[in-house]
């Protein structure tokens, strides 16, 4: 019992301690919630508002009162009222509107941006010392804190407190500083989703306004495109129309897509030359009220408003507009005096015009609208009318032409019958001369006597081998020059005509020796040369050789008498090394020689060492040396012309060599020594020289004052260290304007240092000079010069252009380049034009400009002395 009751003591004296325990528990179970739920309605809320009348309660439940206010600072870093909530002071909102809060408890709380508590009596004592003013009823205390977002003080947060016996402590001081941070939060997020409203706000409304447009454009885009198909098939129709009914039932058709034109009809005029007794014709008329009236006398309707005006003319809702021919729109009102049930709501007319002079109208007529046509409609009814007035004029035409076929009919039959037998007669000498042309030419490219070619002709054959040779490599051919032994001695015993009848012999057996594809020619006397075609190696050569000279070594039976020969061959196998005929011809010519010294009746093949050619070569250089220092070069000018105006636009320089023993050179025999030891820049300053003082002279020749001169140049201008700059110089020295100087390069020229050569070539264009590729097609002919290369002429090889008289795939690339110069910016230039033949396909093939011997062969041209000098030449 005893130790019952000391533990019922225990337990009443540990009951206050459990009781205080429990209500601490309860406080902060409290507290815990209304910081959840505080933390809670930070997160989510929306609505400041909604937020402020939530954290009246969250106060209410945490702190010993619920009379706050809130102030924030604004875009002017001043403060605000946010928010005020003071059940003790109703009219506290209205004095804190007016109050200069850097003059309040407030005001420290934000400038010290630190928590404040402070009692009656300090505010008192604060507001003595003129810190702070005093407003609204005296709180017993008072507690702010700063409201912060990271480091920045955006407001305050303050609690006041009525009651006497209710005083803030350091915990109410904390906990109204977590408060804040939840109300920052809350703040914020209510903020950005504002400023995302009003953002998305804005940018609906753009896209609205966006959108809007888009729809205006895209209905103004699908109206001109509408407009532009009918006016098309307008275009169309007016082309292409033969009927002239048809054609005025579909332009109808048309303009009704465009505009409404139920009514629509076409008033003509006569050809009356009294303008106020013209009678006017409706060919066409389709109206729903009026049905086709017939022709009457020209008068005051509305058909004759419009003629009048010889404008577009709109009526609408009682006003006449007019379109001017600068586009303008006048206005005046109708005072046509016109019957009101005939009169339409809507009228719109356009005059058909020939050479300015009015002839008719085309109008469309709406009954029920007088909207149905808008002023912009009067550019398109004249845009209409103007293709009608085409239409009639051209159907007008026809019937004109018709009547003047009708009468050239007659007098083409008559003449016909006449140039019937005129033609009879003329075909009859065509066919005449033609043979006797034939013949000529047979005569002309073969011998009288054996019947085969002649010299001519096998230099043609032998020139075509040499270009083949460049174009087909592995198709190899060789010359046979062969020489007889005897040949004199019979011609001198037995007579010329055994000799003759010896070499007709001789002919026959040489034309068993070769196959059909090869080339049997007579050079003259006894000399016989083949081009052996298409060989596969030198063994082909000896077989055909050793066939040659064993018919030959066979006995001849002339006038009783039986004669023996021997035949001597030299032969020139093809190598890419021969410019011309003339060079294998002699090479094969040197072989047949050293054949005869070797003993004759054999053939020996040509080999370099058979000519001294060292010795020549520097022979050559010598010469060429003396030629620079005694100037003993010369100019020969080329036509170039224009092949479709055939007017000379210029020359072409051409070098020669007045060589005092060899006669002239061209320069196919010296420039290749001028090149190798570069005397070439030498020759080409000489040449630059010479070509200035011309164009100078030409300054009082009103026939060449705009004519250019081409010189061909060497690749070193291009790629030698200042080489460029001593020829710039020399043209500026000159005193000549550059843009008359066609500057020419090969396609060697860039084989090198494509790079700088290319840099060098736009420097000599912008120094304003012309430039030209010179061979174009002789060699790789790259596609890359016409476009990277700043060229403004491209000169076509006379190979090449030889090859159009047997080659259309040429012509076709001929066509190519002239359309691909268009493009680029140059003109094309065939050289080695020779023919009206060749002539003729180029100009067809777009080629702009040529020269050759069929339209001039190169001459000297003397200079052209001015005035003065020529009278002082006269007087001295």
């Amino acid at each position: 019992m005893e130790s019952k009751a000391k533990e019922d003591i225990l337990a009443l004296r540990q009951l206050p301690k459990l009781k205080s325990l429990l209500k601490k528990y309860r406080q902060v179970k409290t507290m815990q919630s209304g910081l959840l739920q505080l933390s809670e309605l930070a997160s989510t809320v929306t609505d400041m508002a909604a937020f402020y009348a939530e954290l009246k309660s969250v106060i209410k439940t945490l702190l010993i009162t619920d009379s706050f206010h809130i102030t924030l600072i604004n875009s002017k870093h001043n403060l605000e009222l946010a928010h005020c909530h003071n059940p003790e002071e109703i009219r506290l909102h209205d004095h804190l509107k007016v109050a200069d809060w850097r003059k309040c408890l407030t005001g420290m709380v934000f400038e010290n941006e630190k928590p404040m508590h402070c009692s009656a009596k300090e505010r008192m004592a604060l507001a003595k010392s003129g810190n702070i003013f005093l407003y609204g009823s005296s709180c017993i205390d008072w507690l702010g804190v700063p409201l912060r977002r990271g480091s920045q003080v955006i407001g305050v947060l303050a609690l006041q407190s009525y009651d006497d016996k209710l005083y803030f402590d350091e915990s109410d001081c904390q906990l109204l500083e977590f408060i804040g941070l939840h109300l920052v939060t809350a703040i914020d997020r209510v903020r950005s989703r504002e400023l995302l409203e009003q953002s998305i706000l804005q940018r609906t409304e753009k896209l609205t306004e966006t959108n809007k447009q888009l729809q205006i454009e895209i209905a103004e885009r699908k109206k001109a495109v509408k407009m532009h198909k009918a006016l098309l098939s307008i275009s169309e129709i007016t082309a292409n129309s033969q009927d002239i009914d048809c054609f005025y039932r579909a332009i109808h058709q048309e303009i009704n897509t465009l505009l409404p034109a139920k009514n629509l009809y076409i008033a003509l005029l006569d050809n009356s030359d009294s303008k106020d007794h013209s009678i006017v014709t409706f060919p066409y008329y389709d109206d729903e009220k009026v049905h086709s009236p017939l022709p009457r006398m020209l008068g005051y309707g509305l058909t004759e408003l419009a003629i009048k005006a010889a404008a577009p003319t709109l009526i609408a809702e009682g006003e006449v507009f007019y379109l001017s021919e600068q586009g303008k729109i006048t206005s005046e009102p109708l005072t046509l005096d016109y019957p009101e049930h005939k009169m339409p709501q809507a009228w719109l007319a356009a005059p058909l015009m020939e050479d300015g002079k009015i002839f008719g109208i085309l109008a469309i007529q709406h009954y029920q609208d007088s909207q149905a046509y808008q002023q912009s409609d009067l550019k398109l009814i004249r845009f209409i009318s103007q293709h009608v007035d085409t239409a009639i004029l051209r159907k007008r035409s026809q019937a004109e032409i018709k009547k003047h076929h009708e009468k050239l009919e007659k007098t083409v039959n008559q003449r016909t019958q006449e140039l019937q037998a005129s033609n009879l007669n003329l075909r009859m000498q065509i066919d005449e001369r033609r043979k006797a042309e034939a013949q000529l030419y047979y005569q002309a490219h073969h011998d009288g006597l054996t019947k085969l070619p002649n010299r001519a002709m096998f230099s043609d054959r032998l020139s075509y081998a040499l270009r083949h040779l460049k174009r087909h490599p592995e198709q190899g051919f060789a010359v046979l020059f062969i020489d007889l032994d005897r040949f004199k001695m019979i011609n001198d015993t037995l007579g010329h005509h055994a000799g003759d009848e010896f070499l007709i012999e001789i002919a026959l057996r040489l034309q068993d020796c070769v196959r059909d594809n090869d080339i049997l020619a007579r050079l003259g006397g006894d000399e016989f040369v083949i081009l052996l075609d298409s060989l596969q190696c030198q063994g082909d050569i000896e077989e055909v050789a050793s066939r040659i000279i064993t018919a030959i070594a066979k006995p001849f039976s002339l006038g009783g008498h039986t004669l023996y020969s021997n035949a001597s061959i030299g032969i020139a196998q093809c190598s890419d090394h021969y410019k011309d005929s003339h060079e294998i011809l002699r090479d094969a010519d040197a072989a047949m020689y050293q054949a005869k010294n070797l003993g004759r009746g054999r053939y020996v093949f040509f080999d370099e060492s058979m000519r001294e050619q060292l010795m020549a070569s520097m022979t050559l250089e010598q010469e060429l040396r003396v030629a620079i220092i005694e100037s003993q070069f010369e100019l020969h000018y080329q036509q170039i012309s224009n092949l479709t105006l055939t007017n000379t636009i210029g020359f072409e320089a051409l070098l020669r060599w007045q060589h005092p023993t060899k006669g002239l050179l061209t320069p196919s025999e010296f420039l290749y020594m001028a090149e190798e030891t570069g005397m070439i820049l030498d020759i080409e300053a000489w040449v630059i020289k010479e070509v200035s003082e011309q164009l100078k002279s030409w300054r009082q020749s009103s026939e060449y004052f705009n004519a250019f001169i081409g010189i061909n140049l060497s690749g070193r201008h291009l790629v030698q260290a200042n080489q460029l700059n001593k020829l710039i110089k020399q043209i500026k020295d000159a005193g000549i304007e550059p843009h008359r100087l066609i500057l020419e390069f090969n396609e060697s020229a860039f084989a090198q240092q494509s790079e700088l050569a290319l840099k060098n070539l736009r420097r000599l264009k912008d120094f304003g000079v012309k430039l030209a590729l010179d061979d174009y097609g002789a060699g790789s002919s790259s596609l890359n010069f016409l476009h990277n290369y700043p060229f403004e002429f491209i000169k076509l090889d006379r190979s090449f252009v030889r090859t159009l008289n047997t080659n259309n795939k040429n012509l076709s690339l001929v066509k190519a380049l002239h359309d691909l110069g268009s493009n680029f910016g140059y003109h094309l230039v065939a050289e080695g034009i020779e023919s009206e033949e060749m002539l003729k396909k180029l100009q067809n093939a777009g080629c702009e400009f040529g020269q050759g011997f069929h339209i001039s062969r190169p001459v000297k041209m003397p200079r052209i002395m001015a005035e003065n000098e020529a009278i002082l030449e006269v007087n001295g």
